[in-house]
This record gives C-alpha cells, sequence and structure tokens, in this order.
C-alpha cells in the first residue's frame, strides 16, 4: 500500500517492490502473484476500511452514510477507484456491505430496477474518485492542470456567459481544498434525489 499511496496503483512495478522489500522478484511471484494479485490485493486492504452503515437508516442516509466517507479513503491511493470499476466490489469482506444496499433499495421500492440502481449510486461515486486519480496520476501534463483549464476558459470564452460559469467553478478548485469533496457529495445528491423521484413516480 505505501507504493500506492500518494502515487497510483500502476506506477509501480515487482521490482520495485522487491526493492522495498529488499528481496528478489521471485519470491513475490512465489507467494504472492503477479502484478494483477498484488493489485487486488491493495484494493482489498483499501476497501477493507469502509465502514458498514447502520441498516435501518432510510435509503438515502445509508447511501450517505456509506459514500461520504469513501472519498477520503480512496483518493490517498490512486488507481484503487478504477481498479473497482473495472473489476467490481469483489471481496467477501464487501458482501455484507452489498447485500444491506440492495436490501435498502428493495425496501425503498426499486423492485426489478433495484440492481441499476445500486450500480448507478455506487458508479458515479467511484467513478467521481477515479476521475480525480487520473489528475494526479497525470500531474505532468498541462492539460489536466485546473489552472491552465482556467487559462484556456479566459482565452476561448471572454465574453460567453456559459464558459464564464465554467471558468468560476474550475477555478474554485484551484482555490478552495474542499472544492473536490463539495463536488463529490453534490454528485450523489443528485443521483440519489434522481432514484427518489424515480420511486414516486414508479
Amino acid at each position: 500500500m505505501e507504493l500506492t499511496e500518494g502515487r497510483g496503483l500502476h506506477t509501480w512495478s515487482i521490482r520495485d517492490l522487491a526493492k522495498r522489500l529488499d528481496v528478489v522478484p521471485s519470491v513475490i511471484y512465489h507467494h504472492v502473484g503477479g502484478k494483477d494479485e498484488l493489485c487486488r490485493q491493495v484494493a482489498g486492504r483499501v476497501t477493507a476500511q469502509m465502514r458498514r452503515p447502520d441498516p435501518a437508516l432510510a435509503w438515502q442516509d445509508w447511501f450517505r452514510a456509506l459514500l461520504f466517507p469513501a472519498r477520503a479513503i480512496l483518493s490517498p491511493y490512486p488507481g484503487v477507484a478504477m481498479w473497482l470499476m473495472m473489476h467490481g466490489p469483489t471481496f467477501e469482506h464487501l458482501t455484507p456491505i452489498i447485500d444491506d444496499g440492495i436490501a435498502a433499495l428493495k425496501r425503498a421500492g426499486f423492485g426489478e430496477q433495484t440492481g441499476l440502481a445500486y450500480a448507478a449510486i455506487l458508479n458515479s461515486a467511484v467513478l467521481t474518485v477515479a476521475a480525480a486519480d487520473e489528475r494526479l496520476v497525470h500531474a505532468d501534463d498541462g492539460s489536466r492542470d485546473h489552472a491552465q483549464i482556467v487559462r484556456d476558459f479566459e482565452r476561448i470564452g471572454a465574453e460567453s456567459p456559459g464558459v464564464q460559469v465554467l471558468t468560476e467553478l474550475t477555478a474554485g478548485f484551484t482555490s478552495r481544498s474542499d472544492a473536490g469533496d463539495e463536488y463529490y457529495r453534490f454528485v450523489i445528491e443528485t443521483v440519489l434525489a434522481g432514484l427518489e423521484r424515480f420511486t414516486r413516480e414508479a
């Protein structure tokens, strides 16, 4: 996990890990496996930090309790969020959480759409973290830098009211440390609100 923290899941190699542990790479292959298995192990240890919300909570509050803290758990380990998107939350320790979330949505009346609703909520949250991870992994790419985006917006859209709104939004990510968390929560709240309307209209 130390090699992933702050750097990224795919920025280190078996050789890097072997050097850190002062062993030859073949020892790691023998006892653990290749890089794919190591990535799975890292993702498993990171997600093991997630706490199971109270099953008695209303479904919206249950997902808030699960996902609001999740950004702080996933973000220090860039690449883990995308790993979860690509491979799924296929860990035994997450099964009770999955069961509780599905049960909460069924009680709320989602019926046959329960799986879709669950996926929409989780994917929206995890993809938001994954997008921010990409910005860290490609920190040397100016096109992904918020300050450069602001300058480009100012260059192309000085007279555009729409671009002005986006310029102010993007500038907030360079000046406020809580802007990312605010956006993350906004995404989750928007999905929950949309799904709540879905249940009312069903």
